[in-house]
């Protein structure tokens, strides 16, 4: 007890810089951590096995722990918990992009190459702006307004 002051709950502001950097880290760098150094032609053309694999850990295991994994919508979920709303820009296509990939997850897991085939675009651009977004964001809230 003694004479210890509490200290104040973060702003609003500090909270979203805080989450941000979460999920920068953790989602952001993760959600693309094997697939981003496969070639171009592995998101081309035939459907490649180590595109897949590759893909399936970013998404479907991008984080994992002692828990066990978690999928890139589920990291987002529990970063963005009680987040309030309105989301900066950035966070919005983030979302979206998590979307994209939450809706990407039967083919993921299933393997069914035609699927995949006419999902695989969409994976990509989807972790691109994920990366992107989240890096833009939290180098404008590190620069303040």
């Amino acid at each position: 007890m003694g004479n210890r002051v509490p200290s104040p709950a973060p702003s609003d502001g500090a909270r979203v810089r805080e989450v941000v950097a979460a999920l920068k880290h953790d989602l952001g760098k993760y959600v693309a951590w094997r697939s981003v150094n496969l070639p171009p032609e592995a998101w081309e053309g035939p459907l490649d096995p180590v595109w897949l694999e590759n893909v399936r850990a970013d998404v479907l295991a991008t984080r994992s722990g002692p828990g066990g994994a978690q999928a890139a919508w589920e990291v987002f979920a529990t970063h963005a918990e009680g987040l309030a709303e309105p989301w900066p820009a950035e966070l919005r296509s983030v979302a979206d992009a998590v979307a994209v990939l939450r809706g990407a997850e039967m083919c993921l897991r299933t393997g069914d190459e035609a699927s995949l085939m006419a999902c695989r675009g969409a994976i990509r651009s989807a972790q691109q702006t994920i990366r992107g977004q989240l890096a833009a964001l939290h180098r404008r809230l590190l620069e303040g307004p």
